[in-house]
């Protein structure tokens, strides 16, 4: 039996660790039940705080922690649920953990966090060099914060073996399963979704990205380009033409415009037709043809293949994924 411990504390969401903690007691155990086999517990959870003191989660729901973290000392694993609050204050109050975690990891303990938990796992250094994920909303801000860390926020799940990251949202669920996959074979994984009818997403969560805008700078020229763009970037122009015509020659214009937003001038122009294509896709009832001229695109083949590239979907997936009425019309054609 493995052990598990839930860090709480308070603004955590207490959705995930209400729900880690019942998808971890029911692993072995309800799809026994339903077979009519004698259950098996596979994991020992318990919830633990800084001081052992309950906490008061985002939603003001108050769970009751089962230990202090300084008794938690037999974890195998250690998860960390998101933080809901202010970030920068729910590190500071967190501070007394960061020793901690390290010394658990120093002596085999695999360490996960789920969304922004990832934040209190890169402040305790471990994820130096390594790759982690976060919720796609906050990776400016964790790029911002640990430049040594390898960031890949457009994956689901990162997988350092003793060190692990799930994106946002429900992706907790896919590192749970994941998480009992490695200690316990892929067919008790594969049971446990069944049993609890989770569907496995993809690894991606490059179809939820929205485009920040990248103007969090102070570049003047770079920013005037940038409000041009919001209201032309489905007209024709080059980029040579579009730094001339705000003062700027080629090479200067593309090496302030990348220092500043961190994309190309190209790559940048892609992402916003991007983001007006899956609008189009999300609301209304044009081909995809008529959507590849809208953003600014000739050849609809081409704008498929940059979609696809963009968001892991392609334009049909996306909308019928995204879009109220292509479910609808998924439900007749059904």
């Amino acid at each position: 039996m493995k052990k598990i411990t839930i860090l709480c504390y308070d603004y955590a969401f207490s959705s995930v660790i209400t729900g880690v903690l019942d998808l971890f007691s029911l692993a072995g155990v309800t799809w026994n039940n339903i077979h009519n086999k004698p259950p098996t517990r596979l994991f020992d959870i318990k919830l633990a705080s800084l001081d052992g003191r309950p906490v008061r989660c985002l939603n003001n729901v108050a769970i009751a922690a089962d230990s202090a973290l300084s008794e938690a000392t037999d974890s195998d694993i250690l998860f960390i649920p998101p933080i809901g609050g202010h970030i920068d204050k729910t590190i500071k109050k967190l501070l007394p953990s960061i020793q901690w975690l390290r010394e658990m990891h120093s002596q085999g303990c695999q360490i996960v966090s789920s969304c922004t938990g990832s934040f209190l796992l890169a402040e305790t250094g471990l994820l130096d060099g390594k790759q982690a994920t976060t919720h796609w909303g906050y990776m400016d801000q964790f790029k911002e914060r640990y430049p040594a860390v390898n960031l890949k926020p457009e994956q689901l799940i990162t997988n350092e073996i003793s060190l692990l990251c799930a994106g946002g949202g429900s992706a907790w669920l896919d590192l749970s399963l994941l998480l009992i996959e490695q200690h316990f074979g892929h067919d008790i994984a594969v049971q446990t979704a069944k049993a609890l009818v989770i569907e496995r997403k993809q690894q991606t969560q490059t179809p939820y990205f929205t485009n920040h805008g990248q103007k969090y700078h102070t570049d003047t020229d770079i920013l005037a380009v940038q409000t041009w763009l919001d209201e032309h970037f489905s007209k024709p122009i080059t980029i040579d033409e579009l730094g001339a015509q705000h003062g700027l020659n080629s090479r200067t214009f593309k090496r302030r415009f990348k220092r500043a937003t961190g994309d190309s001038p190209l790559a940048y122009i892609q992402s916003l037709r991007i983001e007006m294509a899956k609008k189009l896709l999300e609301s209304g009832r044009s081909s995809i043809e008529q959507i590849t001229l809208e953003v600014g695109y000739q050849d609809s083949s081409s704008f498929v293949k940059l979609f696809k590239k963009k968001t892991g979907l392609s334009p049909q997936a996306y909308r019928q994924t995204f879009s109220h009425m292509g479910h609808r019309h998924l439900s007749k054609r059904q």
